[in-house]
């Protein structure tokens, strides 16, 4: 059993006015209007979200993201005493990063640290060390089984810093390039996303690729918890032992799966890591 796991989430994938749809934020015309949505709205806060993870991984601007709504979300992160890491992707806003392209190594490993750079440069403005590099959509499903766009992304992270955890899927290529390369490596587990046997994610433009409902999500984080295993959509048992659970902030009850996740892992005494969680209930 885990003695304790992070929570993290996937946050500023927005660009421009233009909030992502079912997005945490809202940002008006004028570009001064709240992160946080109008009141009313059913959307969970991102205040709130905020509360109840540790770990957040901000996207760089390749698919999401710009400089000024990064800034916004470094400053509210900061505040909320959450650690900050990049979240970078294919060169492809027009399709979110969801798209798999083909680049050489070499290229991978430049669009990889001009994403990481760029948000360090931000965090140094404000005197925060960058926490971590996670990949998004393709380019982080891409690296979980192509073992040379691993060993890229991997290289480049390497070359960047080399204390810098490298966050992915366990027992993926990333993992395995990691580890060759002596970097550090972090086994992350999602918590609302549907699995294969072979530890791959379910494509997410199948109606079973999302968990939903906040009580299967909650015995889902405590059974990797406790047992470090899901069960695949296939019926069979996965082993994942994962260090890190993500909650997508885009998902309209993630604020219900924080929740009950976390009062799940705590009357089963783990502990979450990274910071002290408050009760967003109680603030």
């Amino acid at each position: 059993m885990a003695a304790h796991l992070e929570f993290n989430a996937d946050l500023g994938e927005g660009l421009g006015v233009w909030a992502a749809p079912m997005q945490v934020w809202r940002a008006d015309l004028e570009r001064g209007g709240p992160l946080d949505p109008v009141d009313g709205t059913p959307a969970s806060s991102l205040s709130a979200v905020l509360k109840s993870i540790s770990a957040v991984s901000l996207a760089c601007g390749f698919h999401a993201g710009d400089p000024y709504l990064i800034k916004r979300y470094i400053a509210a992160a900061k505040q909320a005493g959450c650690t900050i890491g990049a979240h970078p992707s294919y060169p492809d806003l027009a399709g979110f990063g969801l798209r798999y392209m083909e680049l050489a190594p070499a290229e991978i490993e430049a669009i990889v640290q001009y994403q990481v750079a760029a948000l360090d440069g931000l965090l140094r403005v404000e005197g925060i060390e960058l926490h971590h590099v996670k990949c998004h959509g393709a380019l982080y499903n891409r690296a979980a089984k192509d073992p040379i766009v691993a060993s890229a992304v991997a290289a480049a992270v390497a070359a960047f810093r080399r204390d810098l955890p490298l966050y992915g899927l366990p027992g993926s290529c990333l993992e395995e390039a990691a580890i060759h390369l002596g970097i550090p490596f972090l086994r992350e587990a999602f918590a609302d996303r549907a699995y294969h046997q072979d530890g791959s994610l379910v494509d997410r433009r199948r109606s079973d690729a999302m968990i939903l409902d906040a009580d299967a999500v909650a015995q889902r984080v405590l059974r990797m918890a406790q047992s470090g295993t899901i069960v695949t959509i296939e019926g069979a048992e996965l082993s994942l032992d994962p260090q890190t659970i993500c909650f997508h902030s885009d998902t309209p009850n993630v604020f219900d799966f924080l929740e009950k996740s976390r009062r799940a892992l705590e009357s089963a005494g783990v502990r979450l890591i990274g910071r002290e969680i408050e009760d967003p209930s109680q603030s």
